[in-house]
């Protein structure tokens, strides 16, 4: 059987690093003005600009990355699912790792939520800041990789039709 390739959607990766250049813009603005201000008030105003420049600035090339390199943000072949939908995506989780798929909605997103056999999984295949972000989703939802379902490049229904079909022929 072929595999389904879907890319993330280019217009949602526009927006995602258009956002990201606002916070960074407003990370320098905190800053100047933090520099302005006198006492534990102009520290603060620093601080948070700082903080928020490197963050957003990281999330803004990330998404400059992903629009010029055009890599899919997720497989599903034969040997498994690869998840590169986002920084911390899984990569391959194969499907004699995996235990369940659910959708799961966190802070009014979607996700296709991956259970997989060993729950940590995902955590122990990454390493240095992936790893921490992905203890850190793990705290957040109970599946072991989310796949958020705005930034794909196809429909739902096909989606959950390929997956079915694929551990259907698995199981079988």
């Amino acid at each position: 059987m072929n595999e389904l390739v879907i890319y993330p959607k280019r217009g949602r990766i526009v927006l995602l690093g258009f956002a990201s250049l606002i916070f960074v813009v407003l990370g320098i603005i905190f800053y100047a003005v933090g520099g302005m201000e006198e006492g534990t008030t102009g520290f603060w105003l620093r601080v948070i600009g700082l903080i928020t420049f490197l963050i957003f600035g990281l999330c803004m090339l990330y998404y400059i990355r992903v629009f010029i390199k055009r890599k899919p943000a997720l497989i599903i072949s034969d040997e498994g699912i690869t998840d590169h939908s986002s920084y911390i995506g899984a990569g391959l989780i194969k499907w004699e790792e995996l235990s369940g798929i659910d959708f799961v909605s966190f802070g009014g997103q979607h996700y296709l939520g991956i259970y997989t056999k060993d729950p940590e999984l995902i955590i122990n295949r990454a390493t240095g800041v992936k790893r921490l972000l992905n203890r850190m989703n793990k705290g957040l939802l109970d599946t072991q990789a989310n796949i958020p379902i705005k930034i794909l490049d196809c429909s739902l229904e096909e989606l959950v039709e390929v997956i079915n079909c694929r551990l259907e022929e698995k199981e079988a």
